[in-house]
């Protein structure tokens, strides 16, 4: 046995001890190996073959390998094996498959929510949602989304924009005048939810901004907090508590209340930044097209490739990868062409590295491809906002003028049109 093994160095000798110890007898037809919270692998196995000798000689000899293999994050032999209910062995869905019929599960603190891709069954027909997100903030999520708003309700959609980025919260300062704020806000939604209050905060946590009462569509707005934040530290450290629903859950509850009160044709959520849950439930667990703001720099490609290196780890490149748009934020106003061209490379050097390889095309038949580095509205291909005075952080959002919109938002809102609006981002 090795003296040490990292955490890192695990993949590889849980998949080398699977190989080893030989195949599992036909009645194990679903193995877990869980990596506990400490790191270190057990066997997880239906209850039903406990009594099956030659199941338990098998996972004895897959015990006593990944005992070897594994050093401290290995228990021994026989600590290793678990018999449980088939309802718990359930509970450990969804998880990759290391060979045939065994499969890694994780038990987690955090980061659960990044996982799996999901469909929110409960949802609207009809209501496009859209979600920004980047992994770093300070990137124009709060300013994109009220230039959004702005620029739907001109086309006369109903727009619903929840600010979700709780520990930061400005949105609806930015768009709402005070008096014109609602009384409740997303937080307050989420501590009276766990009073079997919610539905009363619903009623009264939407406002519309001044410049959508001259637009033939409409916008409503859903702010982290209402008009006075109260005790705000004391309500955010009870938001993300599990219960009664997981957190996601409960988010897509609060989203369909507000839906069926609002009846958008558009949702835009304005997303946590950065790798927590909170966010999570935003960009996977919600049936949304997203918006992955982004700025041409060595540290925001490295923190992208550790999200798409998991995404492709645990086989959700598929089902991630054509709700993504990249966004290169604060495009600068000078040499901006190469500074795009060089954004666009390394954007798809990050899909082609993590999500594409085995595309799919449209329609029956043909081959598996990857995207050309040049070819338009690919997943990879930048919506560009160009950085500009006029909507430099800070800026008031409560007056739009066309004219700064359009210089900063003119080609990003066309795409924007193209790939949410017009086909719901088929690109195929």
């Amino acid at each position: 046995m090795n003296d040490f093994v990292s955490f890192d160095d695990m993949y590889d000798r849980i998949v080398a001890a699977v190989e080893h110890s030989g195949p599992m007898p036909d009645a194990v037809d679903r193995l877990y190996l869980v990596r506990d919270l400490s790191g270190r692998v057990r066997l997880s196995v239906s209850d039903r073959l406990e009594g099956d000798p030659a199941c338990r000689d098998a996972l004895q000899r897959l015990a006593r390998a990944l005992h070897e293999g594994l050093g401290a994050h290995g228990y021994a032999p026989d600590r290793a094996v678990l018999f449980v209910d088939d309802a718990l062995l359930k509970a450990l869905e969804p998880a990759p498959e290391v060979r045939r019929g065994v499969y890694l599960a994780d038990r987690l603190l955090t980061g659960r929510g990044w996982w799996s891709v999901g469909q929110d069954a409960g949802r609207r027909d009809g209501a496009r949602r859209c979600t920004l997100f980047s992994v770093k903030g300070g990137v124009g999520r709060s300013t994109t989304a009220a230039v959004l708003a702005w620029h739907l309700a001109r086309k006369s959609e109903r727009v619903l924009v929840v600010d979700l980025d709780l520990e930061s919260p400005g949105l609806s300062s930015a768009m709402l005048e005070h008096a014109a704020r609602p009384r409740f806000g997303v937080t307050d939604w989420f501590v009276e939810d766990l009073v079997g209050q919610g539905d009363q905060v619903v009623e009264r946590m939407l406002a519309s901004p001044r410049w959508a009462q001259d637009s033939p569509g409409d916008v409503g707005v859903a702010p982290a907090h209402g008009r006075a934040p109260g005790d705000y530290l004391a309500k955010l450290g009870r938001v993300y508590r599990n219960r009664p629903a997981p957190w996601d859950v409960r988010l897509r509850g609060l989203l369909q209340r507000l839906e069926a009160k609002f009846e958008p044709t558009v949702v835009l959520l304005e997303s946590r930044s950065g790798l927590h849950d909170v966010a999570a439930a935003a960009v996977t667990d919600v049936d949304a097209h997203v918006l992955l703001f982004a700025v041409d720099s060595t540290s925001t490609w490295a923190d992208h490739e550790i999200l798409f290196r998991h995404w492709k780890t645990r086989l959700l490149a598929t089902s991630i990868r054509d709700r993504l748009s990249i966004v290169s934020a604060l495009t600068p106003e000078l040499d901006t062409e190469r500074y795009l061209q060089g954004f666009r490379e390394k954007s798809w050097n990050l899909f082609r590295d993590g999500l594409y390889g085995d595309v799919e095309p449209s329609g029956n038949g043909g081959e598996p491809y990857s995207f050309d580095v040049d070819e338009e509205d690919a997943p990879h291909d930048p919506l560009p906002i160009h950085w500009t005075r006029g909507l430099a952080a800070g800026a008031s959002l409560q007056d739009l003028e066309a004219a700064t919109v359009a210089q900063a938002y003119g080609t990003f809102l066309r795409r924007f049109d193209g790939l949410v609006m017009d086909d719901d981002g088929d690109r195929r």
